[in-house]
């Protein structure tokens, strides 16, 4: 067994932070989802502004209804034309707003119209925006009817999306005070957002029950020992951890990888239609091109399913390996900010972005392998087992490697950086071109962190060679590092 006597010094992981309230009063309301629309880039664009300014828009409807149409036409009228326009041509946001001013077609907020928009769902992206499309027209077609609910269920606690399981409960018990009915797509959205490590789930589960209630009765066996009902298993359905696709695409040098994700039948059967792509199974082939816009709200759909989203995300993030693209690694720390497991899909996910082939494509593998470690989620080993798998495809290269390698050291990881090569370099020894580089990052990480252990019998093997180069030197140094001289 391979020890360290030094301990790393990580970087702070950015924590999870808990959403304001709703907007209380109509002016707020409207200046709120105002910035929001006039300023949709990613600095505003987040899950707390959209779901803050869907909440308040709700609230303020169920409130006044008119009074609320008639500011938000003072204030946003000019975005939208006289007659009316379908809902699929307007945001999300610009969906709810425009449904109570008459400006959006009532036809394309009901559910069958969506149906019939199955083209965008062709990609994990779409499969999410789904979701979305149609929580928001749900809303709209409240607002645009006159019977707004309350306030949302599915509004997260915490700025990744997830959401409290006694917030979810007590937020049930208010509606059947009121007699308010749940929308089915809100409430399903919020059933993928509670939180699966709340230590206080048994109890909301049994709160849940007692509502007598069929959503509470839904919440309550979702929160049960065998997570989502029909499945078996604690919610997600994993599949084996070798299902590896490897395939090669035109201008592509070198196979990318896809990882296939698991059925989860609940989804489609006890959810709406919009839920169904995701409870799918997918081989995870497809490659989505609009991952830069929204992508924070899109991923906050599943907020508890990092590693779903991993698989769904890992033929692109493989591009920036394989062909000249940037591909999709900039979205990596995100997802390892997520709840649930961080299983082999997002280790996965990260091994293919440390071996970008541009640095600015590696430095968010970095960062999301410095996020999992600092949250002690990482599988060291598992990531360099992935590592060596890509590198005997060549889907990752070594000298790309050794340089992600060496900026996660350099940010205080040299115990884990360490933890991970030494399953890497026994696949690329004994003569991979870039082995050099890669053991050399492993030797100075070895040395810096008082690794000792046994040695792997590919180093001493190179180590052993009389002849001299810098893969003997390094390897020497690294059997050095690890036995004494």
């Amino acid at each position: 067994m391979i020890r360290t006597t030094a301990q790393d010094t990580l970087p702070p992981v950015p924590p999870a932070r808990r959403l304001d309230a709703a907007p209380s009063g109509l002016a707020e309301t409207v200046e709120l989802t105002a910035d929001h629309l006039e300023h949709l880039e990613p600095r505003v664009h987040t899950v707390a502004v959209f779901e803050r300014v869907l909440d308040g828009l709700v609230r303020q409807a169920h409130r006044d209804r008119h009074a609320l149409a008639r500011a938000l036409s003072t204030a946003l009228g000019h975005r939208y034309p006289e007659e009316e326009t379908e809902a699929d041509r307007l945001t999300p946001v610009d969906v709810v707003v425009a449904s109570p001013l008459w400006r959006v077609t009532g036809y394309s907020l009901k559910p069958e119209y969506l149906r019939r928009q199955r083209g965008h769902e062709e990609c994990a992206q779409g499969g999410l925006e789904m979701v979305i499309a149609a929580r928001v027209r749900e809303i709209g077609y409240a607002l645009r009817s006159g019977a707004p609910q309350p306030f949302l269920l599915a509004t997260p606690s915490w700025d990744t999306g997830a959401l409290e399981a006694h917030e979810l409960v007590e937020r049930l018990v208010e509606y059947r005070r009121l007699g308010a009915r749940p929308g089915p797509t809100d409430f399903g959205q919020a059933l993928l957002r509670v939180r699966r490590d709340d230590p206080a789930a048994p109890a909301a589960a049994e709160a849940a029950a007692r509502l007598g209630t069929a959503e509470g009765d839904r919440l309550a066996a979702w929160l049960g020992p065998d997570g989502e009902p029909g499945t078996g298993r604690r919610r997600v359905v994993m599949p084996d951890p070798g299902a590896h696709r490897a395939w090669s695409r035109a201008g592509a040098a070198v196979p990318q990888v896809a990882f296939a994700s698991g059925e989860r039948p609940a989804l489609r059967r006890e959810f709406p239609d919009a839920f169904h792509w995701l409870g799918r199974p997918h081989e995870g082939f497809t490659r989505c091109y609009h991952w830069h816009a929204g992508h924070a709200v899109r991923a906050a759909v599943l907020p508890e399913d990092r590693d779903v989203q991993a698989r769904w995300l890992l033929p692109g993030v493989t591009l920036a390996a394989t062909t000249g693209d940037h591909g999709d690694s900039w979205m990596l720390p995100h997802l390892a900010l997520l709840g649930g497991p961080a299983g082999p899909g997002l280790h996965s996910a990260i091994a293919a972005g440390l071996g970008g082939r541009h640095p600015a494509s590696r430095r968010p593998a970095v960062e999301a392998l410095l996020v999992l470690a600092g949250r002690g989620e990482l599988d060291a080993p598992l990531l360099g087992r992935e590592l060596a798998s890509m590198a005997t495809l060549g889907t990752v290269k070594p000298n790309r490697l050794a340089d992600a390698a060496r900026s996660a050291a350099a940010a205080g990881a040299y115990a884990t950086v360490w933890a991970v090569l030494a399953e890497v370099l026994p696949a690329l020894l004994p003569s991979t071109r870039g082995a050099g580089e890669l053991l050399a990052v492993a030797a100075d990480c070895a040395e810096r962190c008082g690794a000792t252990g046994p040695l792997p019998p590919e180093v001493a093997a190179v180590a052993a060679r009389t002849r001299s180069s810098r893969l003997v030197t390094e390897a020497r140094r690294l059997t050095s590092a690890l036995t004494g001289p």
